[in-house]
């Protein structure tokens, strides 16, 4: 019988890696498991556990935000956040942010429904700042109100149709359609970014439910059977109806002016 020496050293190769692999792996040189998340250990006699969020807050946001939600270097102060701006930053994945100093967008929110809810909790516990609104809207929102109120306080950035659009130095008012009615009530309590905030003197609760109705209105039933073009407001729809317009009559009068010269020919 003749022996295959290749295959022999290769088949002995094989095994030394599986039990090398092994060996550090999970057998004797297999690193310690390393915990999933914040670790809550059960409290002991004399001991007191941190609650949920403020062991969420020390993991991820202390850091920038310093200890007690005063501010660092790194972030600015949480002491008069509140529960909207919390909720509105973590809901919408702006926060917490990858590394300090980035530009803070919109995101998948890092946090579960509970996490959320506990972080939340513990931030408004850091000082004053405006609740979370409760904004409603349902069959008998008023759409004449959220109207007027949309157009006087939000449409000169974020467009008459809700489209978002640019407002100088670089910043952009983002489209507003596909926010949730509570998140609209947020960012006009809290402000986020270059927008100022707005507090119940200036838009009441009512106006947040009416408002979050409107832009509702405006996604599902603001063309009933015809067709807008991007939902950018009537004024610039407007201009583009006209041009339309009058492309079609040029092309009309070029087609009758050929007509004329071959019958001239003719």
């Amino acid at each position: 019988m003749v022996v295959d020496r290749r295959a022999i050293t290769g088949l002995t190769t094989l095994l030394l890696l599986a039990a090398l692999g092994w060996i550090v792996t999970v057998g004797p040189l297999a690193p310690s498991a390393l915990p999933a998340g914040p670790a809550i250990a059960a409290a002991g006699p004399g001991q007191v556990v941190a609650p949920p969020g403020q062991i969420l807050y020390e993991t991820s946001c202390a850091a920038c935000h310093g200890p007690q939600g005063g501010g660092t270097a790194y972030g600015p102060a949480l002491t008069n956040s509140g529960a909207a701006a919390a909720d509105f930053m973590i809901r919408t994945g702006r926060m917490p942010q990858p590394a300090p100093g980035e530009a803070v967008r919109r995101g998948r929110p890092v946090y579960s429904e509970a996490e959320i809810q506990a972080l939340v909790a513990y931030v408004a516990s850091l000082g004053t700042g405006p609740p979370i609104p409760g904004v409603q809207v349902n069959q008998s929102s008023d759409l004449a109100a959220g109207r007027a109120a949309y157009v006087a306080t939000c449409a000169a950035c974020h467009g008459a149709g809700g489209s978002g659009d640019a407002v100088g130095g670089g910043a952009v008012a983002p489209p507003l359609l596909d926010v949730p009615p509570t998140q609209v009530g947020e960012a006009i309590r809290i402000g986020p970014g270059v927008m100022p905030a707005f507090d119940t003197r200036q838009v009441s609760d009512q106006d947040l439910s009416a408002i979050a109705a409107y832009l509702r209105f405006l996604k599902e039933k603001a063309t009933p059977g015809g067709v807008n073009t991007g939902g950018v407001g009537p004024v610039a729809e407007g201009y583009v109806g006209w041009l339309v317009y009058l492309a079609g009559l040029l092309l009309v009068t070029r087609w009758i002016e050929r007509r004329r010269q071959r019958s001239d020919r003719a």
